[in-house]
């Protein structure tokens, strides 16, 4: 029982993945790490008509009883919305300074965006609307 716990342990962390991230301006909170599945290699191939989720590990310093999502899409230098799925997000709320924190959220590749190289801006932002943390993830749409 024991070996097939650590089997199955090694076997999920094997299948994680951890991507190279940048960080666009996190305020009050520090990324311990991002994680986007799938992406097996970099830049994260977002497939068309499949939803790509995302794990985020960070530390805020600060308390908020709300929190917003906002993701973009950086084309060209331009910033273009994706939606996300708010309704089924992780953590739960409030959040409170200095206790790690698990995000989870995911968004669809909607089959009518482009086959292009972008730039997937990640923001979550307190309950005034500041910045928890901010990351950047290089990313392309493929068919």
């Amino acid at each position: 029982m024991i070996r097939t716990c650590i089997i199955l342990a090694i076997l999920s962390l094997s299948f994680a993945d951890n991507v190279k991230f940048k960080d666009c301006g996190s305020v009050s909170g520090k990324i311990e790490s991002v994680d986007v599945n799938p992406c097996p290699s970099e830049p994260c191939q977002l497939k068309k008509n499949t939803n790509v989720t995302i794990s985020l590990d960070f530390t805020p310093s600060a308390n908020s009883a709300t929190f917003k999502t906002v993701v973009h899409g950086i084309i060209g230098g331009v910033p273009v919305p994706f939606p996300t799925s708010n309704g089924a997000v992780n953590p739960p709320v409030p959040v409170q300074p200095n206790q790690k924190v698990t995000y989870t959220n995911s968004i669809f590749v909607e089959p009518a965006y482009p086959k292009i190289s972008l730039l997937v801006k990640w923001e979550i932002a307190d309950a005034s609307g500041k910045d928890f943390v901010c990351f950047v993830v290089p990313a392309m749409i493929v068919g």
